[in-house]
């Protein structure tokens, strides 16, 4: 059974998808007398295979229960990417397994996996939870970070240090752009855990305290994990170039987590930087000072 909650993000997202949707993208004139902006619910229904009464009940909120093909029929409709193909049937109860039964918040890391962040000596690189939760890191995640061992609860999370700290938002190049990803990759994950009390705390603390986060938020965009290149200009180094990846690692209860890695680029001097760096004796206390 769908809780209000996820009917409510059901109901939200394909009203926000069918407005998207012009009539002339898939063949439809417009007409003259089209008040509604994109696609109207028949036309969609019919696309679908469904009954306009039953898609209509859908977008009101009404205790209907979609199969997976119906929910597939409608993303095709609609013309769905990817991204919010699996966003919508995981919103219906069909992706993978919500973290409501503890597992995902309680995950541990394995000594092995800090071992070997602990190798990768002038690679920053951290293990995160569902909710981006740092969970442990290695010497060369202060240069970004600042101080991790000296936060507590909620502010060593990376979402909150990508939007809150004001360390992390004037050290990013493109700091919007980067937000923006970060706001429809977190949407992603949220349909997971929609009735999780322990996710939703970490949501409504953006929701209060960006207006740059309750803005994007609001758009129900979403876009899967991928690879790339992040910039930061760093205080005392100046600019640090990193190609980063994000692997999916077990973690020590078998609670899914993500090894984030940022190696320097080639054709930068940041490994020399990032050598320099972390050869001083005192660079925690550095790093922890301007956290």
């Amino acid at each position: 059974m769908l809780s209000n909650d996820r009917r409510s993000e059901i109901a939200t997202f394909l009203r926000i998808r069918r407005a998207r949707l012009q009539p002339e993208h898939i063949g439809l004139p417009r007409g003259t007398r089209r008040r509604t902006p994109g696609l109207r619910r028949e036309e969609v229904a019919e696309l679908a295979g469904i009954s306009t009464e039953w898609y209509a009940w859908l977008e009101q909120m009404r205790d209907v229960h979609p199969s997976m093909d119906t929910l597939q029929h409608i993303a095709h409709a609609l013309r769905l990417e990817p991204a919010e193909q699996q966003h919508l049937l995981t919103l219906g109860g069909y992706g993978p397994e919500s973290g409501s039964n503890g597992s995902a918040r309680e995950a541990a890391v394995s000594p092995q996996h800090q071992r070997l962040m602990d190798q990768l000596e002038f690679c920053p690189a951290w293990i995160t939870g569902a909710r981006s939760d740092i969970l442990a890191w290695n010497r060369a995640a202060t240069v970004i970070h600042g101080d991790l061992g000296a936060m507590r609860g909620i502010e060593r999370n990376g979402i909150y240090q990508l939007f809150l700290n004001p360390r992390i938002r004037q050290m990013l190049v493109n700091w919007e752009s980067h937000a923006r990803d970060c706001v429809a990759k977190l949407r992603l994950t949220h349909a997971n855990y929609i009735d999780d009390s322990w996710f939703n705390e970490l949501i409504g603390i953006l929701l209060a305290q960006s207006p740059e986060f309750a803005g994007w938020w609001g758009e129900h965009n979403v876009q899967l994990p991928q690879d790339g290149v992040k910039g930061y200009q760093h205080p005392e180094a100046g600019r640090l170039v990193f190609d980063y990846a994000i692997l999916q690692v077990a973690g020590g209860n078998g609670a899914s987590l993500q090894l984030v890695t940022y190696v320097p680029t080639s054709d930068s001097d940041t490994r020399q930087k990032m050598e320099t760096l972390l050869g001083y004796p005192d660079f925690l206390s550095l790093a922890g000072a301007r956290g």
